[in-house]
């Protein structure tokens, strides 16, 4: 996850979880500078399973990030939501940001992604859940002074797990994932999910892909 540029000559990412050579999940975060390659670790991830896999995640308008979904051989894991935020303000503690526990989302989603709405809000989209199987449901957090909750979004015309998934222009565009070759694109305005008129361009379903605008 690209972090602000204007820290590093090069910019930062930001590197969550992940599987490692022995298929070991890991809650481990690190801070990548692509300038110089130093790779620096940050605070761990608080799932209680000590780790996330399948996860989606996000940077908020104000720096905060946002980490959902979980390993799916630990159902309790992908309800959960969690933060990357630093200590409230006013706090005496000197420590650094750290993570913090959010509502769980309505639906385990494993593999589900997620992207920041034009309004702010953190979204996310599908995934697998052992009680739904591959739900089309999608949600919206929001944290305000108000509380922090989920809201339903409008239901993709099908349910996906492991696709592409970008926001441009006030629309967010999925394609893929598991069993699927297709493509449809969110309208903000609308609220309305609409089916692209083409299809990816393989022979086969295309999973566990990522994606980024250019």
């Amino acid at each position: 996850m690209a972090i602000e540029e204007s820290a590093s000559e090069l910019g930062q990412v930001l590197l969550i979880g992940g599987q490692d050579e022995d298929d070991e999940m890991s809650s481990a975060v690190h801070l990548v500078d692509l300038a110089t390659g130093v790779c620096t670790a940050q605070s761990r991830l608080v799932s209680s399973q000590g780790y996330l896999g399948g996860c989606s995640a996000a940077r908020l308008l104000d720096g905060r990030i946002v980490c959902v979904g979980g390993d799916f051989a630990h159902a309790a894991s992908y309800h959960t939501a969690q933060v990357l935020e630093p200590p409230a303000q006013g706090s005496e503690s000197e420590a650094s940001w750290q993570w913090r526990y959010l509502p769980d989302m309505s639906v385990g989603r494993f593999g589900g992604r997620g992207c920041v709405l034009s309004d702010g809000r953190f979204a996310v989209f599908g995934g697998l859940d052992v009680d739904t199987a591959l739900p089309s449901s999608c949600e919206a957090l929001t944290l305000d002074v108000d509380g922090e909750r989920w809201d339903a979004l409008p239901p993709m015309h099908e349910g996906r797990c492991a696709f592409a998934c970008a926001a441009v222009g006030g629309c967010v565009i999925v394609a893929g994932g598991f069993g699927s070759m297709a493509a449809e694109v969110y309208g903000e305005g609308l609220r309305r999910w609409r089916r692209l008129p083409c299809s990816l361009s393989v022979r086969t379903e295309l999973h566990w892909t990522g994606s980024a605008l250019l």
